[in-house]
């Protein structure tokens, strides 16, 4: 079948958003957008019979808020809005833009004065090309509000993430969901002939994929907007070398504060350490000066009070040599008591 298209130029993968924008937003291929969400979600087919595609500009809360843009938003049968997003490479902060997308649709269905039974579930649907979570992971994972005990909370908003890098990990291969994200992930020619004749879906699926590749006006979206991709990580490397350079440059500040600041601390605590020998050396010299003068004045009390005794036994008339004894007192000096 795809062998006898004329296939003279590149396949326009619908992992570039604007390509996938265009596949599921023509309205000649709404059976195609209808089976992809069945696929999926396992939406039921009276939930899909009624499809509506809405303005994509999600609604601001105030006219300061941030403009939201995404690549398409739906309203199925019962009311519940569908948001589909296709982004190959995460920018910068792309969980809490999508976390955002997803409130903003839920929290903008409501108007003053209006019953909160009337809101609608908010379902996103996310594709990626990279890995969101560390762990392995399967590549479709649900992420809901939840109580610790796995209770729900609310179904008013989910989202969706279909991890494309993950698919080559998957077993069953020939379930919907699978050929569905694979037809989305086909980058050559090839790839999308053998996914054709896995079903008649996905046949239909790929003559829908042909006629856009060969569009004119697609191919130059594709191209604009791959330029466009290259300037937004041009600016986004620009802005993170700029952190990277902001935060050496504070780095260096803080480690010569730090530097000035131990310099600061060494000589204030060597000139403290000086101030407390000296103090130490002062004290010490007083203590010795006191000590001296104490010896000094017991030496002197010692000799008055040898004198005194001598005196006392010259007076009792006791003979020299008795007073010598005693008294320590040489006979001269006593001898000179007697004058």
């Amino acid at each position: 079948m795809l062998k006898n298209q004329a296939l003279n130029q590149a396949l326009l993968p619908l992992t570039i958003d604007v390509i996938f924008k265009m596949f599921f937003e023509d309205p000649k291929n709404r059976d195609q957008l209808r089976h992809f969400l069945k696929a999926t979600l396992d939406f039921s087919e009276d939930e899909l019979s009624e499809i509506t595609v809405l303005n994509s500009e999600l609604l601001r809360g105030k006219a300061d808020d941030k403009g939201l843009i995404v690549d398409l938003l739906l309203k199925s049968k019962s009311g519940n809005f569908k948001h589909l997003e296709m982004q190959q490479a995460q920018h910068s902060y792309f969980k809490e833009r999508i976390q955002i997308y997803n409130a903003r649709i839920a929290g903008g269905q409501i108007n003053v004065g209006e019953d909160y039974s009337e809101v609608k579930r908010a379902i996103s649907l996310i594709i990626t090309g990279e890995k969101m979570f560390k762990d392995g992971g399967e590549y479709h994972e649900t992420i809901a509000m939840r109580r610790e005990n796995g209770e729900n909370f609310t179904d008013v908003q989910e989202i969706n993430i279909f991890d494309l890098s993950k698919l080559k990990n998957e077993k069953s291969r020939s379930c919907p969901k699978y050929l569905w994200l694979s037809l989305i992930n086909t980058k050559t020619w090839e790839e999308l002939e053998l996914l054709a004749k896995e079903s008649e879906e996905m046949e239909q699926a790929a003559e829908k994929l042909i006629v856009i590749s060969q569009d004119e006006e697609a191919r130059a979206r594709a191209l604009s907007r791959a330029n466009s991709e290259y300037a937004t990580k041009l600016h986004e490397r620009g802005i993170r070398e700029e952190v990277r350079k902001e935060e050496r440059l504070r780095t260096d500040e803080l480690m010569q504060k730090a530097e000035a600041e131990k310099d600061e601390l060494v000589q204030k605590a060597e000139a403290e350490k000086d101030e407390l020998v000296q103090k130490a050396e002062a004290e010490k010299d007083e203590l010795v000066q006191k000590a001296e003068a104490e010896k000094d004045e017991l030496v002197q009390k010692a000799e008055a009070d040898k004198v005194e005794s001598a005196r006392k036994m010259l007076k009792d008339n006791l003979p020299i040599k008795i007073i010598e004894r005693y008294t320590g007192l040489s006979a001269e000096e006593i001898k000179q008591l007697q004058q």
